[in-house]
């Protein structure tokens, strides 16, 4: 690879990253996400965002892939790994807390953007199919209750996000993130354990 075409990616892969930060910004803001609104807050023209993007379909998917791969990659090191499945679980509860704030603001916006059908396909493929797999595994084991492994991972998918809908509406000062996730991980642990 060339020296001027490794400075073309880098360029572009850096509007990209600041492309992903802006959207990530008018979502938090409550702000219109559109074209021009993108192309202001990142200081190119808008000629400049249809040179990386077809359309804005196109770079709302960037986005959104973008904000999935570090969750995608985490999951799939906690779900891959040799642990046995409850610390998994409990892996899996630390790492969605983690995140919560940008999980819970972004997908307020796809919720928004995508259809009912569309929602439940990305969150199947992508949080209850593992989590099911997961069960599998508990119950095999002999860790887990001996029920539908999919039911334990719907059941575990509302109890794990549930509460993370309703932080920014509850009161913050007397909120206790931590707590928050401790108590879940208690009922969740009551609730599939043998």
């Amino acid at each position: 690879m060339t020296t001027a075409r490794k400075k073309k990616e880098l360029v572009d892969n850096l509007i990209k990253a600041e492309i992903v930060k802006t959207v990530l910004t008018l979502i938090k803001e409550d702000r219109p996400v559109t074209m021009d609104e993108i192309a202001r807050e990142c200081g190119v023209a808008k000629g400049t965002l249809y040179n990386h993007f077809k359309d804005k379909d196109a770079l709302l998917n960037y986005v959104h892939e973008q904000v999935l791969m570090p969750i995608r990659q985490n999951n799939t090191a906690i779900f891959e790994s040799d642990k046995d499945p409850l610390t998994k679980l409990h892996e899996f509860v630390d790492s969605v807390f983690s995140i919560q704030e940008v999980v819970v603001l972004y997908f307020r916006f796809v919720h928004r953007r995508k259809t009912v059908e569309e929602e439940i396909k990305d969150r199947f493929d992508f949080s209850i199919r593992p989590l099911a797999k997961l069960c599998t595994e508990g119950i095999q084991s002999g860790l887990f209750l001996d029920v539908d492994p999919y039911i334990l991972a719907e059941m575990i998918y509302g109890t794990v996000i549930g509460p993370l809908k309703t932080l920014q509406v509850r009161d913050a000062e007397n909120m206790d993130k931590e707590k928050i996730k401790q108590d879940i991980i208690r009922i969740l642990d009551r609730i599939i354990l043998r």
